[in-house]
């Protein structure tokens, strides 16, 4: 292998697993904790005690919304598996004596589609919620998650 091709395939693995790190890192905080400034000194911050903290979430949308919560965990948990197998292909792919610019790049595209999902599979979740929000309650919900993704 040349000196230039592995250089250029170290490259492209280590910008896959910043990538793929960048990406667990804002799905799992934006999902699970909610953050210092949004927190307000409450012992939980997950989004699900956030919405009930925050949201005045009556007893009927929490009906509602509940069967929501439990789908959208099973599938959160499939699509980090997802992510975590791919995760495990990279890593065989790039271990791979016979290794080439094809199995590497077919590796990243399974990760890369892994992570979209999950990113996709959140945003469709926060717009599903939407629906049974009070318009003040709906606001509040599209703010949190805009300052849990533009946060630093």
């Amino acid at each position: 292998m040349t000196s230039r091709l592995k250089w250029l395939l170290i490259s492209v693995f280590f910008s896959a697993v910043l990538a793929g790190g960048t990406a667990w890192l804002v799905t799992d905080w934006t999902l699970h904790r909610h953050g210092e400034s949004h927190a307000h000194d409450h012992a939980q911050t997950d989004l699900h005690a956030w919405m009930h903290e925050h949201l005045d979430i009556t007893p009927e949308q929490h009906e509602k919304l509940e069967p929501l919560e439990v789908e959208f965990e099973n599938i959160r948990m499939k699509l980090k598996e997802d992510i975590r197998q791919a995760d495990v292909s990279l890593a065989q792919a790039i271990r791979d004596p016979k290794m080439n610019e094809a199995s590497m790049n077919a590796a990243l595209e399974r990760l890369n589609k892994a992570q979209s999902a999950l990113q996709k599979a959140t945003l469709d979740h926060f717009f599903i919620m939407k629906r049974y929000l009070r318009p003040a309650q709906a606001d509040k919900l599209l703010k949190w998650t805009h300052d849990s993704l533009t946060r630093d």
